[in-house]
C-alpha cells in the first residue's frame, strides 16, 4: 500500500528582532538565498498537497519555493497548525519579560509545557490542536504526498504525536527554520498490536548539511 507521506517544513526565518516572542504575531518571512531555496525545492514532491497556516510567513515561504521551481498541487490553509499563542507576551522580548519577572512569568517557567502565558495557550494545548488537524488530514488524503509549511511549535507537536512523546519531552526537539522532517503513514490496517502505522524517516534535516 502506498503510504501517506508528510513533508514537514518549518517556514523561513521571520523578520523580527532576535529574542522577540512572535507566536501568533503575523510577521513576514525574510528573503532567502536562491541557491538554498533551489536545494529545498528539489527535495519536495511536485504536485503535492500544500498545507500552510493563516500566518503569512508560511505562505511567503511557499511562494519563495515556487519561485525556485517547486510546483505544488491543491492548497489548504489549516489553522490547527498555527504557532503557539503567547497571549499578552506577543511582540515582547524574552529579555524584557525576564527583567519584569512577574508572577505569571515565574509560573509559566515552572512548567512551560503545561502552563499558559496570560491570554495565551500552553504547548500542551498546541499539541492537542495540531495532532487533531494532523490526524484529520492524514485520514482525508490517503496515499498522498502532503507538504506542510508550518512552525517550530506545530511541527514539534506533530513529531511528538508520531513518537508518543509527552509535551514535556517534546520541548527537547529542535526544529530549525527551513528544516525538513519526514513521516510516512502506512494506513491503520498496517498496524499490528502495539505497532504504530507511523514511520519517522527524518527529523530537522537541513539542505546542504
Amino acid at each position: 500500500m502506498t503510504p501517506t507521506r508528510w513533508h514537514l517544513l518549518r517556514h523561513a526565518p521571520a523578520a523580527v528582532e532576535k529574542g522577540t516572542v512572535y507566536g501568533r504575531t503575523d510577521v513576514p518571512a525574510l528573503p532567502q538565498d536562491p541557491a538554498l531555496l533551489k536545494q529545498i525545492a528539489a527535495q519536495l514532491p511536485q504536485s503535492a498537497l500544500l498545507v500552510t497556516t493563516p500566518l503569512r510567513r508560511t505562505a511567503e515561504t511557499a511562494e519563495m519555493l515556487e519561485a525556485a521551481g517547486w510546483a505544488p498541487g491543491e492548497r489548504i490553509v489549516e489553522a490547527g497548525f498555527a504557532e503557539q499563542d503567547f497571549g499578552t507576551w506577543e511582540e515582547a522580548t524574552h529579555a524584557a519579560l525576564a527583567r519584569e519577572n512577574t508572577p505569571d512569568h515565574v509560573h509559566f517557567w515552572d512548567n512551560p509545557a503545561q502552563n499558559r502565558p496570560p491570554g495565551g495557550e500552553s504547548f500542551a494545548d498546541l499539541m492537542t490542536r495540531a495532532s487533531t488537524a494532523f490526524a484529520m488530514l492524514t485520514e482525508a488524503h490517503p496515499a498522498r504526498d502532503i507538504v506542510l509549511i508550518g512552525h517550530g511549535g506545530s511541527i514539534r507537536a506533530i513529531v511528538a504525536a508520531i513518537l508518543g512523546l509527552s509535551p514535556e519531552n517534546a520541548l527537547a526537539l529542535e526544529i530549525a527554520p527551513l528544516s525538513l522532517s519526514l513521516a510516512d503513514h502506512a494506513g491503520t490496517e498496517a498496524a499490528r498490536g502495539a505497532l504504530s502505522p507511523w514511520k519517522l524517516r527524518g527529523l530537522n534535516l537541513r539542505a546542504g548539511l
